[in-house]
């Protein structure tokens, strides 16, 4: 990992601050206007929706990044792909939509044709968001998936701000509905910017059907890897958000907020380290990093001063200072976000050294690690959550995390290299 490593984490890091400011901004203004228990529901449905992309991505984006690297000229191929699988799977969930509309399962819309619309838009236009990335991430270009999120989340709190102001009896529906459509939009944007910038890739890609020149992606391959990622990160998602459904089963709705705000402060901790980790899995794949286990240590060391920084002024300020920005229906944000400490050092560190092993194409220790955690998960949060509540489960989660990190770490120690001899 060379100079051209550094810069590129350098000038990626500032458009991720930016892009986590205006994260923290919209999420900042949904708490401001809905208050806690709405605004709990709100983020506790996208962390359903979250769960069902999950399953319908497969974790295909980890291949179509993986092969992106490898092989650039597998673009073409992997491109008429996307757009496939996308609308195959907007045709998949669409029923489940209708479903849900009758039901009610989504309940914070009333049922309504524009609920499937906007709920399959939603899953299908993420899809192909984090597909599209994918591509640009194998490529190194991860700065214009950034910027992208830092327009949209600007555009929705823009939008949120007017209709709160000039329609509030429509802002909660109107919300939502926009929410939903952001995702298509950004990602037609960014396969527009990829498919520009990188001409001589996407060159005429055909969309439907398959150019005589385009190299031949062996599918099986293909699914063979999303299916070991998907395990993964499918552990890993309900390691991550388990919780959730722990505390909207035992615990008020204004505490379920309280605690989705607690872990949305863990989330901007986590997007840096996921950053380099992007970077890392693309220079392991193309073979630049093998054996230089003391630059992945460096990396670790770094992000753990940085944390350290940010958590001392958040311990110093936050007491008051989050209740403040946030209003005064979050008031266990503060106690909350103390237990998950522990667990903020431990997914930054887990982000780094997953990235390695993921690009050293052995991604089954992340999936052995994950379920460590998990298991830790359900067990810590069906004996304390009823008790212990949301600050419960916040201990419960730090636990979980650190396990998972420190059985990938001590493996990846295993694998270092001996430090030369000083004789």
């Amino acid at each position: 990992m060379g100079p051209q490593f550094w810069t590129i984490i350098k000038t990626n890091s500032i458009w991720k601050g930016a892009q986590l400011g205006s994260l923290f901004l919209l999420n900042l203004a949904i708490a401001r206007v809905f208050e806690a228990s709405w605004s709990g529901n709100f983020l506790f449905l996208v962390t359903n929706f979250q769960l069902l992309i999950t399953f319908f991505s497969f974790s295909i984006d980890s291949a179509i990044q993986y092969y992106t690297a490898a092989n650039p000229e597998w673009i073409s191929s992997l491109s008429r792909f996307i757009f496939q699988y996308c609308l195959i799977a907007a045709l998949a969930f669409a029923p489940i939509a209708a479903l849900g509309s009758h039901f009610h399962w989504w309940r914070l819309w009333d049922p309504h044709i524009s609920l499937v619309l906007c709920t399959t838009a939603y899953i299908a236009g993420t899809l192909f968001v984090k597909f599209v990335a994918a591509i640009g991430v194998g490529l190194r270009s991860v700065k214009p998936p950034m910027i992208l999120d830092l327009l949209g989340n600007g555009l929705l709190l823009i939008l949120l701000t007017y209709i709160y102001l000039r329609q509030p009896d429509l802002s909660a529906t109107l919300f939502t509905d926009l929410y939903c459509l952001m995702p298509g939009i950004l990602g037609v944007i960014l396969y527009i910017y990829l498919r520009r910038a990188y001409h001589s890739a996407f060159q005429e890609s055909g969309l439907i059907r398959r150019r005589t020149q385009d190299i031949q992606l062996h599918f099986p391959s293909l699914l063979k890897y999303s299916g070991f990622s998907f395990l993964a990160n499918l552990v890993f998602f309900l390691v991550y958000r388990m919780d959730y459904w722990w505390v909207a089963a035992y615990c008020s709705d204004k505490q379920l907020g309280n605690y989705i705000q607690a872990s949305k402060l863990v989330q901007l901790f986590y997007y840096f380290p996921q950053l380099v980790a992007a970077v890392i899995f693309a220079d392991v794949v193309q073979g630049a990093a093998f054996g230089e286990h003391r630059t992945i240590q460096r990396l670790l060391g770094y992000i753990a001063a940085i944390y350290a920084v940010c958590i001392l002024i958040i311990l110093l300020t936050g007491k008051w200072l989050l209740a403040l920005i946030l209003g005064p229906s979050f008031q266990e944000v503060y106690p909350t976000f103390i237990w998950l400490i522990p667990g903020i050092f431990a997914l930054g560190g887990l982000a780094i050294v997953s990235a390695w092993f993921a690009g050293m194409n052995r991604v089954v220790v992340n999936l052995k690690g994950a379920i460590i955690g998990l298991v830790l998960m359900v067990a810590g949060d069906w004996l304390i959550i009823p008790t212990y509540h949301i600050q419960g489960a916040a201990l419960v989660s730090s636990i979980a995390y650190t396990a998972a990190f420190l059985y990938s770490y001590v493996l990846f120690l295993r694998e270092s290299p001996p430090r030369p001899s000083l004789a």
